[in-house]
């Protein structure tokens, strides 16, 4: 089956086609996040349920070797630091990489990379692209995927101590996932209608609109 052409964005600012229903400035990336934060979809659920439970298992790890060491405690510490920061720094390039990745998969001729200290955000974008809800979603849910494989082999297969830092690491990692599926969620809204969106390189502003 041919795949859709999305519309270019000349195209989106017909307002009998198109209509724009969020212009979104990257400087309002946080503020937009923690009101998806407040939004109870299916989405945000899963992020909730999924990171509650590598919680709730690093906690029961945690007491279960204090009383009945599989590891050392300088082991536990080690590789419990080892986790965070592998979740944390180290993933970081890998993570937006597979995002640029996605873009290209979905059909993206440029990416660009970037950083917000002020937000602490670190970004892949596409200017000029523009994206259905199945090719943001793909971008979306590519890093967290990928990358979550790796640590969960790392679980699966590793040696003790490695299980424990895989573990954190998927932890930490899937936590700062939250911005994608924070999008995912805002997106899964219009769910049976058509939607759009475009990042504009020089507005440093992303564009949200639905088919009429």
């Amino acid at each position: 089956m041919p795949k859709d052409i999305n519309p270019r964005i000349e195209q989106l600012n017909d307002p009998e086609k198109y209509r724009l229903i969020k212009t979104l400035r990257h400087d309002e990336v946080v503020h937009f996040v923690v009101e998806q934060l407040k939004r109870f979809r299916l989405p945000m659920l899963f992020f909730y349920g999924f990171t509650s439970a590598l919680l709730m298992l690093i906690v029961a790890f945690s007491i279960y070797n204090y009383y009945n060491p599989v590891i050392s405690m300088w082991s536990w510490f080690l590789y419990l630091l080892s986790g965070i920061f592998s979740g944390m720094i180290l993933v970081i390039p890998f993570h937006e990489g597979m995002h640029g990745l996605a873009y290209r998969i979905a059909g993206a001729k440029k990416v660009k990379y970037g950083m917000d200290l002020k937000q602490m955000l670190f970004y892949a974008s596409a200017p000029g692209f523009v994206a259905g809800s199945k090719d943001f979603m793909l971008v979306a849910l590519f890093p967290f995927t990928i990358i979550n494989i790796f640590f969960t082999a790392g679980i699966v297969f590793g040696e003790p101590p490695l299980q424990w830092g895989s573990l954190v690491a998927l932890f930490v990692h899937s936590t700062l996932c939250v911005g994608d599926f924070a999008m995912i969620n805002y997106m899964v809204s219009f769910q049976g209608r058509k939607l759009y969106t475009y990042d504009d390189e020089l507005k440093k502003t992303s564009y949200f609109f639905i088919r009429c």
